[in-house]
Parts: structure tokens; C-alpha cells; sequence
């Protein structure tokens, strides 16, 4: 395991240090958990997009680009006021 010197904003660490003593854990504990849990998160959703990815053509992903706002009018509600 390795340190790492980090700077946090006064309020920030605050509020993060609250949380930390609310659940019963010490702040490097609570940092930890919270990076780990974002690089997870990120990690997860580019998995999933790869995988998406994979599955896509690019011959008929051009062709539903080509196919959009043809012949078509926006729908009630989609037009932006204008002003």
C-alpha cells in the first residue's frame, strides 16, 4: 500500500470527516472507499459501453444517422421557444 499526500478544500474535508465519524470509520478509511467506488463505477460503465460498441456496424449505424430528422416534424411539446 502506498500514501499519498492529497489537498482537499477546507469544507470539503469537513463534511467528509463528518461522514466518516457518522458511519464509524476514519477518514482515510471513508476516501479509500469512496475512490474505490468511483473507479468501480468507471470501470463498470466502460465494460458496458465496450460491449455495446462491439455489437454496432458501421454501415447501419450510418444509415440511422442518415434516416434522422428526415421527412420527420418535431412532435408537440419538442420545439424550443425561441427568444
Amino acid at each position: 500500500m502506498s500514501t499519498f499526500p492529497l489537498r482537499l478544500p477546507d469544507d470539503l474535508r469537513e463534511r467528509a470527516s463528518a461522514q466518516a465519524e457518522a458511519v464509524g470509520v476514519s477518514l482515510n478509511h471513508y476516501i479509500a472507499v469512496a475512490v474505490a467506488s468511483r473507479v468501480g463505477a468507471q470501470a463498470e460503465a466502460e465494460r458496458y459501453f465496450a460491449k455495446r460498441a462491439s455489437r454496432v456496424t458501421a454501415g447501419r449505424a450510418k444509415k440511422l444517422l442518415a434516416k434522422a430528422g428526415r421527412r420527420t416534424h418535431p412532435r408537440s411539446g419538442d420545439r424550443l421557444d425561441q427568444d
